[in-house]
């Protein structure tokens, strides 16, 4: 009985224009969404490899350390292959860190920084369009489920018969499910092989978990909305009211609770400007290079009627002096810097975790989160590259603070040609697919939560339903 049950929904569901017109558009919208991916993947990472090997023709370019100090290298980040599926904030934040011995590394040149029109339309990825096209659809195959069939007749016809209330609703919910994964299965499977075909495209082993995992997500968020128009539509008495009672659940799980999180959290975690930390950066550098000239010019009136003895030892005095002396300067910098961005990001954090465990209470916000924790293309993991530059920077300016030292030449003030050859490498290891996981797991059990208390809510309601 169970099985003709769903046989029926799945045919009825199938055979019915909304069907066709779903199909079509989610093949079109998800080959699309997949084929554009795939090509800004592939500019990315064309202009990653390009600029590394333009950041080392630059320093290379350099006559001398001095000159090397002050424009610093640039560490690229590497763009992420699920990227392709899920843009998250690639797109939105920096792509290059500047490193130098004096300014804070911070992310730049965006993708929205270098073409703004980019922001005002925002990415097509597959996430988007589960997040808003296939939900409406979810609404759309279940908005009239329970009622359409009691504003029919069929309803009532159906339980004059022998045939149990519950397994009724179970059937038309699995059979409808099933309706509404058809015209997803199909496009994600022919998304699939398009990823594997393409040359430039390269996923590995845990690439393929992390895509399975994010898939996995699409069809439980998919699942809220299913089991919400269930839900709905067993509680409601005309198929109208049901479907607009589910339309504006949707602009506020969709629309409303992320934006109003956002704005809360602000709001309720005020904190400094971006402007405001650099000034004090800039104002601090400022203060210690004053510092550093009296420093230099009161050690040579000190140490002057050495040169006159033994100008060599004097020379190398000095030199070592520099040495040391800017290091230390390096580091009081660094040190404030540290200080400032410290309680900087403590307070971002704390505003972030507030607007995304605010925001969490809609399953859009769920899907968002999890699925770029799980593609490597969010908050996480460029926060993650930008602490890993941060890092870098005290081994780079070490580096740099020595050959500055070393290369001085007192009889000719000039300074030795740059080698690179024993410059250290900034390495970034890119997260673990078990840690992306463990921070994923309370946006699946959102999900699973909220289908359950849906399914439930529908099953309950079926049951006491007036079918008259």
């Amino acid at each position: 009985m169970l099985r003709d049950i769903i046989r029926k929904e799945i045919l009825d569901n199938i055979t019915s224009p909304k069907f066709v017109f779903t199909f079509l558009l989610c093949t079109i919208l998800i080959l699309l969404s997949v084929y554009t991916g795939v090509t800004n993947y592939r500019a990315e990472k064309k202009e990653y490899t390009a600029s590394l090997a333009l950041n080392k023709k630059n320093m290379e370019a350099q006559p001398n350390y001095n000159s090397l100090a002050g424009i610093g290298i640039k560490v690229s980040k590497p763009p992420q292959v699920l990227g392709t599926v899920v843009t998250g904030i690639e797109e939105a934040v920096g792509r290059v860190a500047p490193v130098n011995i004096a300014a804070d590394p911070d992310l730049i040149e965006s993708k929205y920084g270098s073409n703004p029109v980019f922001a005002v339309f925002g990415a097509l990825d597959l996430m988007f369009i589960v997040k808003i096209v296939l939900s409406l659809f979810a609404i759309l195959f279940t908005y009239d489920a329970i009622v359409g069939e009691k504003e029919k007749g069929t309803l009532k016809l159906a339980l004059s018969n022998d045939l149990p209330r519950d397994r009724l609703i179970l059937g038309k919910a699995i059979g409808g499910y099933i309706s509404l994964l058809l015209p997803l299965l199909i496009p994600l499977l022919l998304s699939l092989i398009f990823l594997i075909v393409m040359p430039d495209i390269s996923l590995g082993g845990q690439d393929w978990g992390r895509l399975l995992l994010i898939f996995l997500m699409f069809f439980l968020y998919l699942s809220v909305f299913f089991s919400l128009g269930l839900f709905v539509s067993a509680r409601t008495s005309r198929s109208s009211t049901s479907f607009l009672v589910l339309l504006f659940a949707w602009v506020v799980i969709v629309m409303v609770i992320p934006k109003a999180a956002v704005i809360t959290a602000a709001q309720a975690r005020p904190i400094p400007s971006v402007h405001e930390i650099t000034a004090k950066k800039d104002a601090y550098l400022q203060q210690i290079q004053v510092e550093g000239q009296k420093s230099v010019r009161d050690w040579v009136t000190k140490n002057q009627a050495d040169a006159a003895k033994d100008p060599k030892a004097w020379q190398d005095k000095f030199r070592q002096y520099l040495q040391d002396y800017q290091q230390e300067l390096t580091n009081k910098i660094d040190q404030n810097n540290a200080a400032l961005e410290r309680d900087y990001q403590q307070k971002k954090r704390a505003q972030q975790n507030l607007a995304v465990n605010l925001s969490r209470i809609s399953p859009a916000s769920a899907l968002t989160f999890g699925s770029m924790t799980l593609a490597r293309t969010g908050v996480d993991e460029y926060d993650r590259f930008l602490a890993s530059v941060r890092a870098y920077k005290p081994i780079y300016t070490k580096w740099i603070n020595s050959k500055l030292g070393q290369s001085i030449n007192f009889q000719t003030g000039e300074q030795a040609k740059i080698s690179l050859d024993d410059m250290p490498q900034h390495v970034y290891e890119q997260e673990w697919l078990s840690r992306s996981f463990v921070r994923a797991v309370p946006d699946f059990v959102l999900l699973a939560v909220l289908i359950i208390a849906f399914f439930v809510g529908a099953y309950v309601s079926f049951l006491r339903y007036d079918v008259r």
